[in-house]
């Protein structure tokens, strides 16, 4: 017969199950601040984890991963059809066959992809992946993560907003970083629409001078009158209209940097006045007798090349030299069109954000754009994109959703034939490398003669503007 347990005994017990029932919430709460932690540390790297069953087929996703997906775990599932619809189109398959590929030979992966998010977003991940086997070889689970690594491909393809993977742009990068500690006048020549106020920008962002004042003025869009106004101010009283004294965007830009765009337009009278401050430092208001000072740094900008102005004698000599002291040459589009698919999901990007879904973009509707020669520009770029997302209501944007530039363009290479190949820049970079030499010209772009000629008798602005420029 069993002996019953005295009362202090059972009082003992009691004592002993109190103690391990105190251990038990300090150990769950250990692991509630475990837990915690872990959630605030994968927040803070932008990385999730995950693990899935293989016997069960049973997935489980981590809080973050959740948040990288775009998805609610309320209304959401975790599921490999679920990942995989979060996948950019165009890195799904190759996502897939990275992960079943790794389970077959038992070598783990670790790949870089993107994601399409359901308002249009699209992500980078960096994902690595391991699974454990039985003694068999038998698959039994695999486990790893996912981190959101868009912010580092930014950075990688741009400097300061500016956005370019091309050879050219990472020259220009390094260029900007080069000047910006230097203070002295830049010139920077590029079409329209290349960026030369965002390079301007940069340079001064980068610089000692980016907590002062960034002063833009376009030189070619005010008659002369105003502009000296604009520049320098004026008194009251020193034209009809001048009611009271009004600073200059010389004052204003006192301490930080005056980026004078389209300083090609300036006219002679405009150009004497603007050497003088940039030699003295001084200027008056118009109408003014004292005499001001200013320290600024001078970047300025035209859309042609200002060295053939000087020498047809529409620019001073003098003030090109002094205006001109580190050229930066910003290449057209067409110069770096591997660019343009960055270009493209940086705008398709930037439009999600205010509320513009989008599906994504075809790779026939890329192809029309990455053969156009953009005229306009990066500005050209971005004003058709706007207008295909409009066009496509939240679909994968095809090559009907494009301007009518770029969908004429399509139907006239089709029935040019080997006309295709050739766009007037290539033609007419090939006639400067040749010399003027046709053959060699059909040569180095991949043509017959006769199509070379034909296009020339098309075009014959091309061959004639290869001795016009510089």
């Amino acid at each position: 017969m069993t002996k019953k347990p005295t009362y202090k005994e059972l009082e003992q017990r009691v004592k002993e199950l109190e103690k391990k029932i105190v251990l038990l919430k300090w150990v769950e709460e250990a692991i509630c601040k475990s837990e915690s932690r872990l959630k605030e540390t994968e927040q803070i790297a932008n990385i999730g984890h995950w693990e899935l069953d293989l016997v069960t087929n049973t997935l489980c996703w981590s809080d973050e991963i959740y948040r990288i997906l775009g998805l609610d775990s309320e209304e959401f599932g975790a599921t490999y059809e679920a990942f995989l619809d979060t996948v950019h189109p165009e890195d799904r398959k190759f996502v897939d066959r990275s992960y079943t590929d790794s389970v077959k030979n038992k070598s783990g992966y670790d790949i870089v992809h993107r994601l399409l998010l359901r308002d249009g977003t699209i992500k980078y991940v960096h994902e690595k992946c391991q699974t454990k086997y039985d003694e068999n070889g038998k698959a039994l689970c695999s486990i790893g993560t996912i981190q959101d690594i868009t912010r580092l491909k930014q950075k990688e393809h741009s400097f300061a907003s500016i956005i370019g993977r091309d050879v050219k742009m990472k020259e220009l990068f390094e260029t900007i970083r080069d000047v910006t500690e230097v203070d002295i006048p830049v010139f920077i020549q590029g079409e329209s629409g290349t960026g030369k106020e965002l390079v301007a920008k940069a340079i001064h962002n980068e610089g000692p001078r980016a907590n002062k004042p960034f002063v833009p003025v376009n030189c070619g869009a005010l008659p002369e009158g105003l502009l000296e106004s604009e520049l320098f101010g004026h008194v009251k009283g020193a034209f009809t209209g001048a009611l009271r004294d009004r600073k200059g965007r010389f004052e204003m830009a006192h301490g930080g940097t005056l980026f004078l765009d389209e300083v090609v337009d300036l006219s002679k009278v405009m150009q004497v006045k603007l050497l003088r401050v940039l030699q003295e430092g001084k200027f008056e208001r118009v109408g003014g007798e004292q005499t001001l000072s200013t320290d600024v740094r001078i970047i300025s900008a035209a859309n042609r090349n200002l060295k053939y102005e000087v020498t047809k004698g529409n620019f001073r000599n003098d003030l090109y030299y002094r205006i001109s002291v580190i050229p930066i040459h910003l290449p057209p589009l067409r110069k770096r069109k591997n660019d343009i698919p960055l270009l493209i999901e940086n705008f398709l990007e930037k439009a999600s954000y205010k509320g513009n879904s989008t599906g994504g973009i075809s790779k026939d509707a890329l192809a029309c754009m990455i053969d156009y020669s953009w005229p306009g520009n990066v500005r050209e770029l971005q004003s058709a994109i706007h207008y295909a997302l409009i066009k496509s209501k939240g679909r994968i944007i095809q090559p009907d959703h494009l301007p009518l530039e770029l969908s004429k363009q399509k139907v006239d290479q089709t029935s040019r034939g080997p006309f295709r190949k050739l766009n007037s820049e290539s033609v007419k970079d090939a006639l400067i490398r040749s010399g003027g030499n046709k053959a060699k010209t059909a040569r180095l772009l991949g043509v017959g003669r006769a199509t070379l000629y034909r296009f020339l008798t098309d075009f014959p602005d091309v061959s004639s503007s290869i001795y016009e420029s510089d």
